[in-house]
């Protein structure tokens, strides 16, 4: 098959859905597929730039087109590039925030459209519209209104043949006639096998990988549980933060450092894939920002649990279970009011050969021919 991913950046290691698309794009191809990647509002880069990008040792045909560049001129070159590609399908892995910048993309419907006439498309939705679930301002609702109407609008205009997400709240809210759900993997491939040696016995090492949110009486929760953990075993926690942290990094910083030591508390800031990888492996426990609801659109978190770690979520324990049995991942997720006691690791998985199964599956009742993936 013939494939072919648009997006917004493909910047390695600054753009989740980016990361996301190049890692499926490279297994599609060891899997014997053609892939190629349009970025469509490349935010990093100054001039248009047609070249290779790899992951896990697979390279990828991309083209990146910067966000200074007109519009019409920028879904003009996409339009070019796919046409002497030759793809029957276009698959946009969407996130209102790549396509414009307070995320209220009103024209790309009509530039979508203007790509071709003979495209079938393919929508995978990494995020919906803001303000779909949790607490909500009513400038945040008025912005998700906008989106919203941006979306049901986008679809009406489009039809797509096959329309996905990662989690149950979006499909349900998406509302459209059929929606999949293919699940998340981890933007970070395994390195290699942990050095046994290298592991103190008296001590539980907790990462918490990606930003952290403005829920700080959340985080303090899973902090004291990890405390908690600490005093029962008899072993000292600490603490890696790796990755920029975001706007509340010092604030959750401050809170840790209260409970652990100055001394057990390191930032280790942005990382190679490889690095981070590592410390994965070599850690006991990760922190995930995210609630039972949303953590399966984290790639950071199925990081987490695709080296094998104990996830530690945001909030209490479901009453009601919406995952399902089939999820492979469901007995490595803790929660704050769980008991504390010593959590086993699991081995590492490749998670990403199943999914990318499932996202061609998606697709072969479609008579499907060739893909192109858009991504955000």
């Amino acid at each position: 098959m013939k494939l072919a991913f648009l997006c917004g950046s493909l910047e390695p290691g600054r753009d989740g859905v980016g990361d996301y698309s190049r890692r499926l794009a490279c297994e599609l191809i060891r899997k014997s597929h053609e892939v190629v990647i349009i970025a469509l509002k490349d935010r990093v880069i100054t001039s248009l730039y047609s070249g290779l990008q790899s992951s896990n040792g697979i390279d990828v045909p991309v083209l990146r087109i910067p966000a200074s560049m007109d519009e019409r001129e920028r879904f003009s070159h996409a339009g070019d590039y796919i046409r002497k590609f030759g793809p029957e399908w276009v698959s946009l892995q969407y996130v209102p925030f790549s396509f414009e910048k307070r995320g209220l993309p009103f024209t790309f419907a009509r530039h979508l459209k203007s790509l071709g006439s003979n495209i079938k498309w393919h929508f995978m939705f990494h995020e919906l519209w803001v303000g779909l679930y949790g607490y909500s301002t009513f400038k945040l609702k008025i912005l998700g209104l906008m989106q919203k109407v941006i979306i049901k609008q986008m679809l009406a205009a489009i039809n797509p043949e096959s329309v996905t997400t990662s989690i149950g709240i979006y499909k349900k809210n998406l509302g459209w006639k059929e929606v999949n759900l293919i699940p998340l993997f981890s933007n970070i491939p395994v390195a290699g096998t942990l050095r046994q040696d290298t592991k103190q016995s008296d001590s539980l090492t907790a990462i918490h990988f990606g930003s952290f949110t403005g829920a700080l009486d959340d985080y303090k929760r899973q902090v004291d549980f990890l405390t908690g953990i600490g005093e029962k075993t008899g072993k000292t926690v600490c603490l890696e933060i790796i990755g920029n942290g975001g706007h509340y990094k010092e604030k959750a910083l401050e809170i840790s450092r209260r409970a652990f030591g100055e001394e057990n508390v390191i930032d280790c800031g942005f990382l190679s894939e490889e690095s981070i990888s590592n410390h994965l492996l070599s850690a006991d426990i990760g922190i995930s920002r995210a609630d039972y609801t949303l953590f399966g659109k984290s790639g950071s978190a199925m990081a987490m649990l695709e080296h094998g770690l104990p996830l530690l979520l945001r909030g209490n324990r479901p009453t009601e279970d919406v995952i399902g049995n089939n999820f492979p991942f469901k007995e490595q997720l803790v929660y704050p009011d769980d008991p504390s006691r010593e959590f086993v690791k699991k081995e590492p998985v490749y998670f990403i050969s199943e999914v990318s199964e499932i996202f061609v599956e998606s697709l072969s009742d479609k008579e499907h021919g060739e893909l192109i993936l858009i991504t955000g």
